[in-house]
């Protein structure tokens, strides 16, 4: 599984990710990926029947980090921002009439709290993570109003549900924002946006030459559970460890073996133990016991070292990491410092 290969990660990394609990389940029901293969071989997402077929179609999108909890049917968003403002930069009639409650979870089990939030209250919403650059937060959630006053009723509504169903929901910010953030970037404070006389002619142009097919269909509900697992993914690459509650306890990826800390001649022991299993499947109960008597037997013989030992089994003693002294209860005068065995 691949989700936002962040860096041009290996295939292979995402491969090692431990599922278990809910995310296990949504891995199981995760036909994006399952069936993700095909769209390299001239395949997409069919969203009236929901199946994959040849090109030439419209087609689901999945590549997004939003799951649209309700649809806005007053809105035409893929028209009046992804074309009219992302080509001509006009901040259209229908945007400057939109107004967004916004809630910016902190972790990603506020999130999942948000998401079943906005189920209960049944307005036009969404939520997600931020992959915006220009936004300073990792997830947010959006509530779509289509004046003003509609706006702060909504915003009103909102921030006392927050208040309740979110963990620590008081901690949560919620504001009521006028349109798109890249709007303001762009074109400056909203209360400072209206339509120049050129704008208007040019939109008169843009709608008479450009079609738009638009849908009120909602998002499939695969689609929701492939964005979910890259809410997961995200919050782990953030440091964000609340996910683990919604995948058995456990992390996605293993952490490093750290080696900074603690015995140095321990540390050397415990290596070898490891490489003596992954050779030979020998327990480190066996191997520490092993390597004592060698140690005993070269102390009564007087050897300085194990070297004639692993000589005499047939091994080689060229291994970098030195076999050490593993009777601790010996005083450093009897055995010299550590001896090392090599």
């Amino acid at each position: 599984m691949s989700m936002l290969q962040i860096g041009g990660s290996s295939q292979k990394i995402y491969e090692t990710m431990e599922w278990a609990g809910l995310g296990k389940k949504w891995t199981q029901e995760d036909w994006v990926t399952i069936f993700g293969a095909l769209l390299s071989k001239g395949y997409a997402w069919d969203p009236e029947t929901q199946t994959l077929k040849t090109m030439g179609f419209k087609s689901i999108h999945t590549n997004t980090p939003w799951v649209h909890v309700k649809p806005c049917p007053q809105k035409n968003c893929n028209m009046d921002h992804q074309i009219i403002f992302n080509t001509w930069g006009i901040v259209p009639p229908k945007c400057q009439e939109c107004w967004k409650v916004v809630v910016n979870p902190k972790t990603f089990k506020q999130l999942m709290e948000l998401e079943a939030l906005e189920i209960e209250l049944d307005r036009p919403s969404k939520c997600g993570i931020e992959l915006r650059d220009y936004t300073p937060k990792h997830y947010g959630g959006y509530f779509y109003n289509n004046s003003l006053d509609e706006g702060r009723e909504c915003y009103g509504v909102v921030r006392s549900a927050v208040d309740e169903a979110l963990t620590d929901g008081k901690d949560v910010q919620v504001i009521l924002k006028r349109a798109c953030t890249e709007f303001e970037v762009v074109k400056g404070p909203s209360p400072f946006w209206c339509l120049s006389p050129e704008e208007e002619a040019k939109l008169e142009l843009i709608h008479a030459f450009v079609q738009n097919n638009r849908s009120n269909l909602a998002q499939p509900d695969f689609t929701k559970t492939n964005v979910r697992l890259g809410w997961m993914l995200w919050a782990h690459s953030n440091g964000d460890m609340s996910y683990k509650e919604y995948n058995g306890g456990k992390a996605l990826f293993s952490s490093p073996v750290t080696y900074h800390e603690g015995d140095i001649d321990g540390i050397k022991q415990d290596i070898a133990c490891a490489r003596a299993y992954s050779k030979t499947r020998m327990s480190q109960e066996d191997s520490v016991e092993f390597q004592t008597i060698a140690q005993e037997f070269a102390d009564s013989k007087g050897f300085k070292n194990s070297g004639a030992l692993i000589h005499s089994l047939g091994g080689d003693s060229t291994n970098p990491l030195k076999i050490v002294n593993f009777k601790k209860d010996y005083a450093e005068d009897d055995i010299g410092e550590h001896d090392e065995l090599t």
